[in-house]
């Protein structure tokens, strides 16, 4: 530590830093990870210093920095040095830091403990990683087509509440995390109450439509107005006197 210390001075304002020197800054983040003291003088060190992203171009210097930022809350801080540092070929961990990190802001925004996969879902879309820690651009999650129909036949055939056995069998023969089978039962579960509820919609709507197909067209009713039907001879270009100052007396309310 107080070599890296020492070398960190030496170096001045001199620009760039010796490859050495940023993978020893790597080394000690990795080093000291059972020392939280001494990790959180090095990082504040880090962070202090005029070469600060040269050394955050280390993957293991920015996962360390940014977990201690998590640690201490300065979430937004965190958020900065994953959208500034600079790691060759990205990295996943820092993008699950990424992700993290605004999953708790959400929890915070929506005063809720937890997300659910929904609410994670949206919040990683509206919150896309930054291409220099994911330069390939966030992962798609859907699954292959042979994995979701291997899903849906249990669905069907078993039921849409696999036990934690079921879990970790379907997780062994699809090649997911248990999370994964058990966010996917979820959705399905969440897909077909909503399908039920739209299903006795449809058929009033359709009811409706029917009746009055054989009912024939009604006169023109303003809702909370009840007026006898007028007749009003074609091409005459003129209206019954009175419904047009209804329905802009109903305009004028609206855009009050």
């Amino acid at each position: 530590m107080q070599n890296f210390l020492r070398l960190l001075r030496e170096q001045g304002d001199a620009q760039p830093l010796p490859p050495d020197l940023v993978i020893l800054a790597g080394k000690l983040c990795q080093d000291f990870q059972q020392n939280p003291a001494q990790m959180i003088h090095l990082v504040e060190t880090i962070l202090e210093s005029q070469h600060c992203w040269e050394l955050l171009s280390n993957e293991e210097v920015a996962l360390v920095c940014t977990q201690v930022l998590i640690q201490k809350e300065q979430w937004l801080l965190a958020l900065q040095i994953l959208k500034g540092c600079q790691v060759p070929g990205g990295s996943q961990e820092l993008v699950e830091l990424w992700n993290d990190i605004h999953y708790h802001l959400t929890t915070r925004r929506l005063s809720v403990t937890k997300l659910n996969p929904g609410q994670r879902f949206r919040c990683r879309k509206r919150n896309p990683p930054p291409p220099n820690i994911c330069p390939e651009g966030p992962k798609s999650r859907n699954f292959l087509p042979e994995v979701r129909y291997h899903l849906q036949d249990f669905a069907t055939s078993v039921g849409a509440y696999p036990k934690k056995a079921h879990l970790e069998k379907l997780a062994l023969e699809t090649g997911l995390t248990t999370e994964q089978v058990y966010n996917w039962f979820a959705n399905y579960r969440r897909r077909q109450r909503a399908l039920l509820l739209h299903m006795p919609r449809a058929q009033e709507a359709s009811s409706e439509v029917s009746s009055a197909k054989e009912s024939g067209p009604q006169p023109l009713q303003l809702s909370g107005y009840h007026h006898k039907s007028v007749a009003v001879s074609p091409g005459s270009g003129e209206y019954p006197k009175g419904i047009l100052g209804l329905i802009a007396d109903k305009i004028l309310l609206a855009e009050k």
